[in-house]
């Protein structure tokens, strides 16, 4: 995780000396996304030998060639993918809900996402690679299935029903292959996951750091690099203002009164739009408040 990185942020236009309000680097900033609506692309395992960690994830755009760090890439799910689910498929949720799916036969209106783990040089691991889910941030709940030949339901991912050692997916060393991908709500997702293999010859299991994919699920808001607070104003009782950062995530807040002491001031946690209001006591309007990225 990248550090946390101060900001101050001026008040203007008050009467009176309100507050210094800081706020706190986050994990994505807007301007700098590459945004995938339409393409053939892949999450793709890597290796780096020499690096630490020596394996990570790619985002592989098949139309263009060019290879995408997760951070800073929005894996979309239109309109377009929006179905309802069936009687008897209700792992996914009542009948009749609302489910988004990126299929894994192409839909040429539609992101077409893959896993790969093509591009592995020859002889250096040992079986396939293990690609867990550790977390799932965000509106709605995600899964990744595929249909055996029978038409059988093959469930990968399902955090629905809580995140456990069953949530993973083992692609084929020098292997591509094509899933659904599946959320139950509009906004924007992180799917955080992390990728283990074991070396040949060897019992070493080799992990790398959780890497998190970003899925856009229209509508959805891009989050700002930073927490940003604005709008303050004092009631003479409690200081409030409106925080925009990230869509569905939570923030915790710190108060001082001279910028060297902190006080832990509660937490707060957005919308799906980005957007939550804040209401820290305050009996003074002499205050300083910050908002952080909580783990």
């Amino acid at each position: 995780m990248n550090p946390l990185v101060e900001r101050p942020i001026p008040l203007r236009d008050f009467p009176w000396p309100l507050a210094i309000i800081l706020a706190t680097a986050g994990a994505l900033r807007a301007g700098d996304m590459t945004i995938l609506t339409r393409e053939h692309a892949d999450v793709q395992v890597v290796d780096r030998p020499g690096s630490d960690p020596r394996l990570g994830l790619v985002v592989r755009n098949g139309d263009n060639g060019m290879t995408l760090e997760p951070a800073s890439t929005i894996l979309e799910i239109g309109e377009a993918a929006r179905l309802e689910v069936p009687p008897g498929l209700e792992v996914f949720g009542p009948p009749g809900s609302s489910i988004w799916i990126l299929p894994q036969s192409q839909d040429p209106a539609l992101l077409y996402l893959g896993l790969s783990a093509s591009g592995i040089a020859p002889g250096a691991w040992d079986g396939r690679f293990n690609v867990e889910l550790l977390k799932v941030d965000g509106p709605g709940h995600f899964f990744v299935w595929q249909f055996d030949a029978f038409s059988g339901l093959e469930m990968r991912m399902n955090s629905r029903d809580g995140i456990g050692p069953e949530d993973f997916m083992a692609p084929l060393l020098g292997g591509h292959e094509h899933v659904n991908w599946g959320f139950t709500a509009t906004g924007l997702h992180e799917v955080q996951l992390r990728i283990s293999g074991r070396l040949q010859g060897t019992t070493n299991v080799v992990r790398s750091d959780p890497v998190s994919l970003w899925f856009g699920v229209v509508p959805y808001a891009l989050p700002a690099r930073s927490p940003v607070l604005s709008r303050p104003a004092w009631d003479g009782s409690q200081l409030t203002c409106l925080l925009q950062g990230a869509a569905m995530r939570t923030y915790g807040l710190e108060s001082s009164s001279d910028l060297l002491t902190w006080t832990p001031s509660g937490t707060v946690t957005t919308d799906a739009s980005g957007f939550a209001n804040v209401a820290v006591p305050s009996p003074t309007h002499f205050r300083f408040l910050r908002a952080r990225t909580t783990p």
